[in-house]
């Protein structure tokens, strides 16, 4: 691999969160598959502590009811001003969410690493 070559495809590895291929001058063989899986498991941080997002979206039909699960769906959490964006499938949908608004907002806060979520902004 000519070095160009692989400066090249270290800065995309680099901006894709990929493991960032060694550079070939100094690599004996290519890396065997546990190795690739492990340098993407600890650059994307699998394995290690859930993000906010991730124990709302594991938790969804707790937090809504079974019966609003899958008419309705978070869709972004905003951690600088606490705000849980959800969409939901209809008007209707959205107008029952907007009555249980605070109760499902408690049940939220209740979760692990959840208690900043302050507001929900239904659409």
């Amino acid at each position: 691999m000519r070095k160009s070559n692989w400066k090249e495809r270290a800065l995309i590895a680099d901006f894709l969160e990929l493991p960032v291929p060694e550079d070939p001058a100094k690599q004996d063989h290519p890396l065997s598959m546990k190795q690739v899986v492990e340098k993407a498991w600890a650059n994307w941080g699998i394995g290690q502590k859930k993000s906010p997002e991730q124990v709302i979206s594991e938790n969804w039909d707790k937090i809504v009811g079974r019966k609003f699960a899958g008419k309705c769906a978070p869709e972004r959490l905003t951690e600088n001003t606490g705000t849980l964006f959800i969409k939901t499938a209809s008007g209707p949908i959205k107008q029952e969410l907007g009555f249980e608004k605070k109760q499902i907002l408690q049940r939220i806060q209740k979760l692990e690493d959840c208690s900043f979520v302050k507001e929900l902004k239904i659409s």
